[in-house]
This record gives C-alpha cells, sequence and structure tokens, in this order.
C-alpha cells in the first residue's frame, strides 16, 4: 500500500477520533451543567420602560456560586436594576447598571433565590439577555476551572491533527502515484 493512502487512512481516524471526543465532551459537559442547575434561568426578555421581569432558582447547596449576568443588547445607554433576595428574603445584591452587569454571589442557606430586573428609564425598552444560576466551571472562590474544559482542548488538537494529517497525505499520494507513472522512464 502506498505510503500516501496510509497517511490519509491515519487522517480519516484522527478525524472520527475528533468527533467522537467532543460529542462526549459536550454530554458530559451538559449533563454537569444540568446536575448543577436542576432550575437553571436563561432567557431572552425585553422589558418596556418601568416594567420588571422576576426569576427564581433552586439553591440545594452552599459550595456552589450563584451566578448573574445580565447583558442588554439593544441600548448602552438605559439604566437597569437588579436585585437578588435569598429564601428568607434578605437582599443578596442590589445593583444599579448600564449594559452589562455580571456578579457571582456565594448563597449561606439552600432554597429559592428570587432574582428582578427592572427598567428604570422612563421612554425606552430594553431588550436583555439574562442568566441565573451555577455555572459549573467557576470554583468556590470564584475563579475559572479550566480542567473542565480538558475534553475540548483534546478535541481541539486532534482536530488539527487531522487536517495536518490530511494535507500530508494529499502530498504523499501525489508523489507516490507520480512514482507510479513514470516508473522506468529515463528523462534526458
Amino acid at each position: 500500500m502506498q505510503r500516501g493512502l496510509k497517511v490519509l487512512i491515519v487522517s480519516g481516524i484522527l478525524f472520527i477520533l475528533s468527533i467522537v471526543i467532543f460529542f462526549t465532551w459536550g454530554m458530559s459537559f451538559s449533563s454537569i451543567f444540568i446536575q448543577n442547575n436542576p432550575s437553571l434561568s436563561t432567557n431572552q426578555i425585553t422589558l418596556d420602560p418601568l416594567e420588571s421581569f422576576n426569576s427564581t432558582v433552586t439553591i440545594d447547596s452552599t459550595s456552589k456560586l450563584l451566578t448573574v449576568t445580565i447583558d442588554s443588547i439593544d441600548n448602552d445607554q438605559i439604566l437597569l436594576k437588579e436585585l437578588v433576595l435569598d429564601p428568607n428574603d434578605n437582599i443578596v445584591s442590589n445593583s444599579t447598571f448600564q449594559k452589562t452587569y455580571f456578579s457571582t454571589i456565594r448563597p449561606d442557606t439552600t432554597g429559592i433565590y428570587q432574582l428582578s430586573v427592572t427598567n428604570l428609564d422612563r421612554t425606552e425598552s430594553a431588550s436583555l439577555y439574562l442568566f441565573f444560576g451555577n455555572l459549573p466551571f467557576l470554583k468556590e472562590n470564584g475563579e475559572i476551572d479550566f480542567s473542565i474544559f480538558g475534553g475540548l482542548v483534546i478535541g481541539v488538537i486532534s482536530f488539527i491533527s487531522a487536517v495536518v494529517t490530511l494535507i500530508i497525505g494529499i502530498i504523499f499520494y501525489l508523489k507516490d502515484r507520480n512514482r507510479e507513472k513514470y516508473k522506468g522512464f529515463i528523462p534526458r
């Protein structure tokens, strides 16, 4: 068998391997995400002037950080307010902001946490992306845990290896084909 065909077969195996790794990592990551967020709240909403949106999430462990992410997508100048209440109706977070808000909260108790987002503008509506729940890739100290992305990194490396091997295989195949075609031919 020609060396170009052998390298192309290895390239195909690497492509299949990278797809399997991506699929496996994606399934495990999504199951971790769902396990950490049994009542995850993600929404794309539009708030009319002086209107509020309320959301709740159930926290079953105080070791997981509660994350609030709000991003205004249509106007950077609209004033917004967020308010998070714990299960005892104590204020855990209370901020006024424009455009984007991100916060992590260390829950003191388990139970239902409430989020309220209010458009404080009197004339314009605000379109928002909203996330309220636990992010599985955040450590207890708020730093990102890169070890959870190991499968993604391995999948990317195997995919890049497959592309490089494919290119090398094509070059070898073309060289081998030309070698067979001109076998015994002596140029003058």
